[in-house]
């Protein structure tokens, strides 16, 4: 009897102990991916001299844009007119198991690899990252920086809600307007949007001791990086390059554009982790 009471205490310290440590390696920070470091890193930075809002905002590092075209090709996403979203965002730090598993973790390597530095802003206060954006910026913090702050503005201004509402108005306004005319008043704020994230997004850098002109310099390599700058589709949604880099720059030479001290900052942020369902998260602190 005392050698099963023996035994079944070994097994539990046992069983205790691994699960103390598959616990520690799923939340800990320091045991994260470089690349979620790195955006940790980045953020702390903006909040010491930033206000980022007072509600929490999650990071998520994904596969990215290119695993559509890749998943069009094998076969295993039969949606050829819209995107393959479930594809797009897979944890890039994770292999796949079960059905054609090969070819999905073939096609995470090769967006990995041929993918484009790119980065999106939703709503609910969630920054979806590219992992191709690490690497094709490696070197670049202040690049990596200026594409978050962009992300981080629209997470601020809450879009598309404005130019959405605006669209709604329009509607209301007019309510013969056809679907095309609507969406053409919401594509038109859309690009206003835009615009006042570049500015706001260089304004996050240079209160964050960036090099002033570290968001110029970052948006002409973010689309030499692109390579074709000059298609109409382009240009539906983001002002087309020359007006952008124009805007920024104007922007970037009036007296205004100048650094201030902020009492009321983000900082120190709280911040979460979570490797098995892939996200990083922040609290800002309320001062």
């Amino acid at each position: 009897m005392q050698k099963l009471i023996k035994n079944g205490s070994i097994f539990l310290f046992i069983f205790i102990f691994l699960f103390l440590i598959n616990r520690y390696r799923n939340y800990s920070l320091s045991l994260m991916p470089k690349e979620y470091k790195l955006v940790k890193k980045i953020f702390d930075k903006f909040s010491l001299n930033n206000d980022l809002g007072n509600r929490p905002v999650s990071i998520i590092i994904r596969a990215g844009e290119d695993m559509h075209y890749l998943m069009v090709d094998t076969g295993i996403c039969k949606d050829k007119k819209n995107i393959c979203f479930y594809f797009e965002n897979l944890d890039p730090f994770k292999k796949y198991r079960g059905y054609r598993s090969r070819d999905v973790n073939y096609a995470i390597k090769q967006s990995y690899l041929h993918g484009h530095a790119n980065a999106s802003a939703y709503p609910t206060g969630t920054i979806l990252i590219n992992r191709s954006t690490f690497r094709v910026l490696e070197g670049k913090e202040n690049f990596i920086a200026a594409a978050i702050a962009h992300e981080m503005f629209h997470i601020i201004q809450f879009a598309p809600f404005e130019a959405s509402f605006k669209a709604l108005k329009s509607w209301q306004d007019n309510p013969n307007k056809t679907d095309e005319a609507i969406n053409e008043v919401f594509l038109n704020e859309k690009q206003i949007i835009e615009s006042e994230a570049d500015l706001g997004g260089a304004l996050i850098l240079l209160q964050a001791d960036y090099p002033k002109d570290t968001f110029l310099k970052a948006m002409e390599y973010f689309y030499k990086q692109y390579g074709i700058i000059h298609t109409k589709g382009q240009s539906k949604r983001h002002p087309d390059y020359i007006t952008r880099i124009n805007l920024i720059r104007a922007f970037m030479n009036d007296a205004s554009f100048i650094k201030k001290e902020l009492k009321n900052n983000s900082s120190p942020l709280t911040w979460r982790y979570n490797r098995r369902e892939n996200w990083l998260k922040f609290y800002p602190s309320k001062n």
